[in-house]
């Protein structure tokens, strides 16, 4: 049953008394079994509590609240009972190559399709118990994010080591038939699910449009702590380009019968290959940005529009330092060369490699605090320095390998402003109009979709 963790200040459970440590036995009279059951049930506006507190008492709370109003609670499981653990052995899998040292939530395997309806996880669909489907299908859980790798049946069981894993397209078939709308991706190794592989999973997956809305192509991320492992290799800058010219074609090909261009390409195959970032229209609806897929095209055109808007001078001197990973160095590049045309503004750009996880990784939301310090300690000029949050902790300023940022603050000597990874962010972060930045990005549970699943929207 769901226990309570903490009781959010002003929040509906605090006028109700609700404390932590209570348990929410039921609601409208029917026991809690996860997440799911407890989003939907307090999706009302006339509810009934079942209450257990802490001291054993048993409360009943008749409350009358808005629509969209949740508790302003949080709860002890993310799911309420326990997360869905993944079964699978992936050949790519990000988890087994990292420290063992690290913090434990960061080698925890979730594969839980509850937590992608509410926070947009990648599941496998693997681990669905008996009746799970019809579940979703009845509660309308849409929409649902789904790892397909490959339609291969054989190729999946080998790269998802798991031998259930071979029955995805009949699972996506009865998801699609029950109108439960999906967003797919590919995890590309090469050699393995690229080339016709890629063909045959494209072609499979669009028959299902608009039930699959969108798919998604990553390249496989390798560190330096692979041991053990399936022999693996990032793509080459040839290969890359490859990617997205097999990727084009197939757009072409689906976009008259679709009516979108369906598939699309992850931002670091433009980096790996040095390629022009396509314009807007690539991305159809930008419907896998928090995917990386169209993150630096939605920068590129955000900072046309504030370019306009851009002072000729500042009233007082400013010296700034961005920091930023391999990967996106190119295109912050451009954006800070413009920025240095503002007289009275300098701002200097601090490519970081990553020593953490090897330099094969190179997107910025994986830098370290450790490798900042160990890198740009005596080598920033500038006053302040620009994080921007995506190294960051979700709900904590805290990096990957537990370094805080007032740590880093500390060894460079620098002031610290963590800003969103986005042109607004960098423009107004560079120019000091701290009141401007738009709110870190913070990834909670909301009730979002579950209002669209009640409603049928």
């Amino acid at each position: 049953m769901p226990k309570v963790l903490t009781v959010a200040p002003g929040s509906l459970a605090e006028e109700l008394q609700i404390e932590p440590g209570d348990d929410i036995v039921a609601i409208n009279g029917q026991p809690i079994r996860d997440v799911i059951d407890l989003q939907f049930a307090l999706a009302g506006e006339e509810i009934s509590l079942d209450v257990r507190k802490s001291n054993g008492e048993e409360w009943i709370i008749e409350v009358e609240k808005e629509y969209d109003e949740t508790l302003g609670v949080e709860w002890e499981h993310a799911t309420v009972d326990k997360v869905r653990l993944c079964h699978n052995k992936c050949v790519f899998c990000f988890v087994d190559q990292v420290p063992k040292n690290m913090r434990k939530t960061l080698n925890m395997r979730d594969d839980d399709y509850r937590l992608s309806f509410l926070h947009g996880n990648f599941v496998t669909l693997t681990n669905l118990r008996e009746g799970e489907l019809e579940r979703i299908a009845a509660l309308r859980m849409s929409p649902l994010n789904i790892s397909v790798h490959t339609t291969n049946p054989e190729l999946r069981e080998r790269m998802l080591g798991n031998k259930k894993s071979g029955e995805i397209l009949a699972q996506i078939a009865y998801l699609a038939q029950h109108e439960i709308e999906m967003n797919t991706q590919i995890v590309l190794c090469p050699g393995w699910n690229d080339g016709t592989e890629l063909d045959r999973t494209i072609e499979d997956l669009a028959q299902f449009y608009p039930a699959v809305r969108t798919l998604s192509v990553v390249p496989v991320g390798l560190t330096k702590h692979r041991r053990g492992l399936a022999d693996l290799r990032n793509c080459t800058a040839a290969e890359a380009r490859h990617v997205t010219a097999q990727i084009a074609n197939w757009q072409e090909r689906l976009r008259p019968r679709l009516g979108v261009n369906f598939v699309h390409a992850a931002d670091e195959f433009y980096c790996i290959g040095d390629s022009e970032i396509p314009s807007a229209l690539y991305y159809d609806e930008f419907a896998q940005i928090e995917n990386g897929v169209g993150l630096l095209r939605t920068l590129l055109d955000e900072f046309a529009v504030l370019e306009k808007k851009l002072p000729q001078k500042l009233s007082r001197k400013r010296h700034v330092a961005v920091v930023t990973g391999v990967s996106a160095q190119k295109i912050i590049r451009q954006v800070a060369e413009r920025l240095n045309a503002i007289r009275g503004l300098t701002v200097d750009v601090h490519i970081v490699s990553n020593d953490f996880y090897g330099d094969q990784v190179t997107v910025t939301g994986l830098i370290t605090g450790q490798d900042i310090v160990k890198q740009l300690k005596n080598q920033i000029a500038a006053d302040t320095v620009l994080l921007p949050d995506v190294m960051l902790k979700d709900d904590a300023d805290i990096f990957l390998d537990d370094y805080e940022v007032e740590q880093v603050r500390d060894q460079l000597q620098k002031e610290i402003l963590v800003v969103p990874p986005n042109a607004s962010g960098l423009v107004y972060g560079a120019l000091g109009k701290t009141h401007a930045l738009p709110a870190r990005r913070r990834y909670e549970a909301t009730f979002a979709r579950v209002q669209n699943a009640v409603s049928g929207s």
